[in-house]
């Protein structure tokens, strides 16, 4: 049989393919035919046993008898579902942690004739060893008529003795530890805010590491108390209530730069602490709490502030006087 030289390269074209195409379905049927490799056995988690941790209440045998006074006489007003603040620190060099009560008071309006003075809204116990404590309020010097939230210690002067911040609702107050003794230093230092602010939390930090501690001060809302009545909250069947922090304004923190003359500088503005709300312009942060961390352990102390219903920060330490907010591309400005 004569077949021309075309048909024939065709055919040889097609015993190749069908070759190879054979070929490679028996490699697939072997492959699909041989049993899957074992996945490796997970490893059971290791059995723990919490330890045995029991608590008893020995405040009353150790002589502590603070009791937070917050105010409250029915107008309900918003400071008075927090405050309350505490600190242990050694403030008499003794080696043993001392303990201090930051309380609130009756607001102004309330107070009774006659005692207008200056009262001591800071209690100190002194720590006597032995798991016993003596209220030396009287004779520390910690004095001062203020709405207290909370206390932030540490030795900012580096004189060796560690030194007191306390935050308010309205100004606040730093106290020089000087070999024992509390003054009031707060307006030589510049650290007091403004009256109209409400101050939560703070912390101390060297976001400079030129050697000085600097001082972040957390504000929380826009508030004063014509704002929260005019508000006028109210549950159904019970009346005026207590408001969420939703209704109010947010507000700016304080970033102090410690000078090391017993003096700070208000640097928030420049430092980019100030965060607005992109909608409306206003402030954003109602913050009520703030950790000082190196979180990319670069060397340089970083800033993680927890806001209330609005997002979170995260001020990253850019190494020349300035932050960065970076809380929403790490994933810790919004929960899920």
């Amino acid at each position: 049989m004569h077949i021309s030289r075309s048909v024939a390269s065709l055919l040889v074209l097609a015993t190749v393919v069908g070759v190879t195409g054979l070929t490679v379905w028996i490699r697939q049927g072997s492959d699909i035919a041989r049993p899957a490799a074992p996945l490796p056995a997970r490893s059971a988690p290791p059995s723990i046993t919490p330890p045995a941790a029991a608590f008893v209440d020995i405040t009353r045998q150790a002589g502590i008898t603070f009791e937070h006074e917050n105010g409250a006489e029915g107008q309900k007003l918003l400071p008075e579902t927090m405050g309350g603040g505490v600190a242990f620190f050694d403030f008499d060099n003794d080696g043993r942690p001392d303990l201090l009560f930051v309380d609130s008071r009756p607001w102004a309006s309330s107070a009774p004739t006659g005692d207008r003075g200056p009262r001591s809204r800071l209690v100190l116990y002194r720590n006597l060893g032995g798991g016993r404590f003596v209220d030396v309020t009287a004779a520390s010097g910690l004095t001062a008529d203020l709405y207290g939230m909370g206390a932030t210690a540490a030795d900012y002067d580096n004189d060796g003795w560690t030194d007191v911040f306390v935050t308010a609702v309205g100004v606040n107050h730093l106290f020089r530890n000087v070999g024992g003794h509390f003054t009031d230093v707060t307006a030589a230092a510049g650290v007091g805010g403004r009256p109209d602010q409400w101050s939560t939390c703070a912390t101390w930090f060297d976001y400079d590491r030129d050697g000085s501690l600097d001082l972040f001060v957390c504000n929380y809302v826009r508030w004063s108390k014509t704002i929260d009545l005019e508000q006028d909250f109210r549950l159904v069947g019970l009346g005026r209530a207590y408001g969420p922090p939703r209704t109010f304004e947010g507000t700016f923190p304080y970033l102090y730069r410690n000078d090391g003359h017993g003096h700070f500088t208000d640097v928030s503005a420049r430092a980019g602490v100030q965060i607005t709300n992109p909608a409306t312009g206003v402030p954003m942060a109602k913050s009520l709490g703030v950790v000082a961390v190196d979180l990319d352990g670069d060397g340089w102390p970083d800033l993680v502030v927890s806001n209330d219903t609005v997002q979170n920060f995260v001020f990253h330490n850019k190494q020349n006087g300035t932050f960065e907010d970076i809380g929403a591309s790490e994933g810790i400005a919004f929960d899920s």
